[in-house]
């Protein structure tokens, strides 16, 4: 019977389920109240007030809802509540937790509140018996109204009408097809399983049903998803009985043994792959061992002997050679196995290849210091003689060893949670890292150096009280600092003294001041002085007047200080209790080049002001974002910062980076003691302020490019020489889809291959233009259904296209499959077009002129299912 369920008893589910039919279908009841609100007369409020009115806005499902519902009765309020209850019985990958507290909320917004400890809102009963999938939580209100549609229709029979549908599930489910969008809706088959639980299964995405149906009867998948949602009911209905029949039980289920093997054949398998240090030196090792300890993957090129390793298998990293050895890292493949120059730069210099897959590493450890499943683990594990030591890459590891692996690693994990979690701080690397990320767009560059600025972040911890008061003091006026520190010298100090303080030295280094300190006291003092005053002969002065000198030079505050630097007293309070000395710590700026960017704005350039003493406009030497990250940096040795530029080859490299194209380069970068002195490195002297200038070793350059914008041919020789270079290209791989594997559902009863369609295209965009202005997977990568996708379509993929091809719509039709052998159309088109004839128009064959095409693009409402699927279908 469909009614098995392998991981848990639903025998209270059912009774639920039982109870819902006779006291709420057939007498209009209630589930969780003694009231009668499974009405006609709610239903039809909810029609009105949900279905009849939707709410385009940002918000999500519940705060809609509540708004939509604003004006409804109580009782239909709780009706609505009692609906998203049964909706929310089936699906198994939403936690009761969760279910309880949408539930309750929704029902108290009438004037009863529900008690969370409800009978049938326990675990047990809420728990679930299948997912339901990412697409019935996205498409919540997609499900609600078609819930809310099926009862209009059902409660305007009479009650013997209902009692008989409810009496036979293939007239029920015949009915049922009545209702709008009865296909594609997974609460369709959520309904049908839970009245008929004998009849129907438990398999509600439709991308599984048509699977399962494909495995047993031969049927290709294409054919398959060609049927009504009822006739592959009835096909379900026929496997299992026949499958009954083979095993001699009805306790069977599609998703565990033995059915399961015979459409989940594609287990994802565990491989062993080999690092020896000793054969190739891993240069980025720190730094992958950072990315992955923040929460980040990366993706590794790695040799690979074995051809069967396909996208989604496991990859465990295995380090040979001298000790320490052992398992080291886990990722996942995310490409088929592809032909590349041998890592060994002599060898690739022979032209010699050898097979390679990419690796995505989800966590790298480090040897040297983290727990790892060591030598001695592995030669506990021999359960299948396994050989944990090869000298090749991409031996398979037997299930039986993998599953023991897999649990020495997770319990690895689980010790590693109950340790301090990194901070983000890196320590200094042995060299400086020029870094630029290029590729076509879409293909997450930009995504990944958001994600590199988390290594840059340190996570709130407490800080020295020098590095937190330069933080507070660098933007503060020098006549507030000056007042602050004598204020707490006691009113009354040498200029020595002021100098000496903790406030001004702070303040100076902040600012990277080493000279002229004491003249911007004296000038601060005497600006401030009043005109009365018989010991200080200064040309301009500006109010407040709160200071004046003595004969033997001690200066001290004067006149009505109090009142008049009141804020000055209350700050200096502040500064020197030394709270809030607890942070998190930006290491790292973030700038994106353009056609203006200038020299200027990122080093140092002349800028006018407004004068924090005088109030009066000045011009001033004033530092770039460069400049001030290079400050920061020299003054913090022991902690890594970073600058991050987008679109670097958008700006004049050359006048942008001027003299300081020689500092970046790693053998001429400058080393730093605590106190902010140079001991090595080379420096020169800044056009502007005359400054001595090094581009402090601790500082890494981030930036980005965009293959597919034409500057990048005009980037700069000298700075290619200068950066390393990683490509990101489209990775289909990285659409998971709804479901995780990369497929959606049509709203039809089909599917679409994101992956297959992201390719095809991309071959073609190849071949019609260049590698460097391909797709991105980014662009596919948040569509969860078949609206998404033509979202996406329609507004990022032509406008691109256009672009691309310079609006060559015959190109784009290419694309797309849109035309084929002498540019007869392919229907349905995406990119549509019609021939308009010399002669209908103009009436008769004009000499200067010839038939035109017109090109359209289809509408929203235009774009089906085959339309997309055609894209791809001819390239399997």
């Amino acid at each position: 019977m469909s009614r098995f369920n392998p991981h848990r008893d639903t025998r209270e589910l059912f009774d639920v389920i039982s109870t819902w039919r006779d006291s709420c279908l057939l007498n209009n009841g209630s589930l969780l109240s003694s009231g009668n609100i499974w009405s006609k007369e709610n239903v039809q409020q909810l029609v009105e007030f949900f279905v009849n009115s939707p709410d385009e806005s940002d918000l999500n499902f519940v705060e809609k809802l509540k708004n939509q519902l604003a004006e409804a009765r109580q009782d239909t309020k709780k009706l609505a509540a009692e609906i998203l209850y049964v909706m929310l019985l089936c699906p198994s990958n939403t936690y009761a937790t969760r279910k309880r507290e949408v539930i309750k909320t929704i029902w108290d917004w009438s004037s009863e509140s529900l008690d969370e400890a409800h009978q049938l809102l326990k675990d047990a009963i809420l728990d679930g018996v299948g997912s339901g999938g990412t697409g019935f939580n996205t498409n919540r209100w997609r499900e609600f109204r078609f819930a809310i549609l099926f009862l209009e229709a059902f409660f305007k029979l009479d009650q013997q009408a209902r009692s008989d549908l409810l009496d036979d599930g293939l007239k029920f489910a015949k009915w049922l097809e009545n209702i709008p969008e009865c296909d594609s809706r997974q609460f369709r088959h959520m309904l049908l399983f839970m009245l008929f639980p004998d009849q129907f299964e438990r398999i509600f995405g439709g991308t599984d049903r048509i699977e399962v149906v494909s495995a047993f009867t031969g049927e290709p998948k294409k054919q398959v998803s060609k049927y009504s949602a009822l006739e592959i009911d009835k096909k379900l209905f026929e496997i299992r009985e026949k499958e009954s029949a083979k095993h001699g039980t009805q306790d069977l289920d599609f998703y565990v043994p033995p059915l399961k093997n015979v459409w989940q054949i594609n287990t994802p398998k565990d491989w062993l792959f080999a690092w020896n240090p000793a054969n190739w030196e891993w240069k980025d090792l720190p730094d992958a061992i950072s990315s992955t300890r923040a929460g980040d993957s990366c993706v590794i090129r790695w040799r690979c002997a074995n051809s069967n390793v396909r996208i989604g298998d496991r990859a465990w990293l295995v380090r040979l050679g001298v000790a320490p050895k052992g398992i080291m890292a886990v990722g996942n493949i995310v490409s088929d196995p592809y032909e590349s120059p041998h890592y060994n730069e002599q060898k690739a210099a022979e032209e010699v290849t050898s097979l390679c897959v990419d690796i995505e590493f989800s966590n790298i450890l480090d040897v040297y210091k983290d727990a790892y499943v060591d030598e001695k683990d592995l030669k506990q594990i021999n359960i299948d003689s396994q050989n944990w030591f090869p000298q090749s890459s991409g031996i398979e590891i037997k299930p039986r060893s993998a599953a023991i692996l897999d649990k020495l690693w997770k319990s690895l994990l689980v010790n590693e949670n109950d340790k301090p979690k990194p901070t983000g701080a890196l320590m200094p690397q042995q060299d400086s890292l020029n870094l630029i990320l290029f590729g076509p767009p879409g293909t997450g560059k930009t995504r990944e150096l958001n994600s590199l600025t988390e290594m840059y972040i340190l996570s709130a911890k407490p800080i020295s009280r020098e590095q937190w008061l330069a933080e507070q003091l660098i933007n503060d006026p020098w006549f507030d600092v000056v007042f602050m520190a004598l204020y707490l010298l006691g009113g009354k100090a040498k200029v020595n003294d002021i100098t000496n303080h903790e406030f001004v030295v702070q303040k100076a280094k902040a600012l990277g001041r080493t000279a002229n300190i004491k003249q911007q006291i004296w000038a601060s003092l005497q600006m401030h002085t009043p005109e009365s005053s018989t010991t200080v002969n200064y040309a301009k002065r500006y109010a407040p007047f709160v200071f004046d000198k003595s004969e033997n030079s001690v200066w001290s505050l004067i006149g009505n200080w109090q009142d008049e630097c009141e804020e000055q007293i209350q700050r200096a309070e502040f500064l020197k209790s030394g709270k809030d000395t607890t942070k998190s710590i930006q290491r790292y700026e973030f700038v994106t080049f353009h056609q203006a960017y200038s020299y200027e704005d990122f080093v140092e350039g002349i800028r006018p002001v407004q004068d924090p003493e005088t109030r009066e406009p000045a011009y001033r030497v004033m530092p770039g974002v460069f400049k001030r990250i290079c400050e920061k940096a020299r003054l913090d040795p022991q902690n890594r910062y970073a600058i991050f530029i987008d679109e670097i080859n958008r700006g004049n490299i050359a006048k942008i980076f001027g003299e300081l194209i020689t500092l970046i380069e790693i053998d001429k970068r400058g080393h730093f003691d605590t106190s902010g002195e140079q001991i090595k490195g080379m420096s020169l002297t800044l056009p502007y302020s005359g400054d001595k200038f090094s581009v402090p070793s601790n500082l890494d350059i981030y930036g980005t490019m965009n293959t597919a914008d034409r500057s990048i041919a005009l980037l700069d020789t000298a700075l290619r020489r200068r950066f390393h270079f990683k490509e990101l290209m489209p990775n289909s791989a990285a659409i998971s889809g709804p479901r995780g594997d990369g497929y959606i559902e049509d709203g039809e009863g089909g599917v679409i291959n994101l992956r297959a369609l992201l390719d095809a295209m991309n071959r073609r965009v190849r071949f019609l233009l260049s590698r460097d202005l391909m797709l991105g997977h980014a662009y596919f990568c948040k569509i969860r259904d078949f609206s998404d996708l033509k979202e996406v379509l329609l507004n990022q993929i032509i406008p691109l296209l256009q672009e691309y091809f310079y609006s060559d719509w015959h190109k784009i039709q290419l694309v797309f499959r849109d035309i084929g052998d002498g540019d007869k159309a392919i229907h349905p088109q995406i990119v549509i077009h019609e021939v308009i004839s010399e002669i209908d128009v103009l009436g008769f064959d004009h000499d200067d002129y010839d038939d035109l095409i017109d090109y359209r693009i289809a509408k929203h409402d235009e774009i089906t299912p085959e339309s997309i699927r055609k894209v791809y279908e001819s390239a399997n």
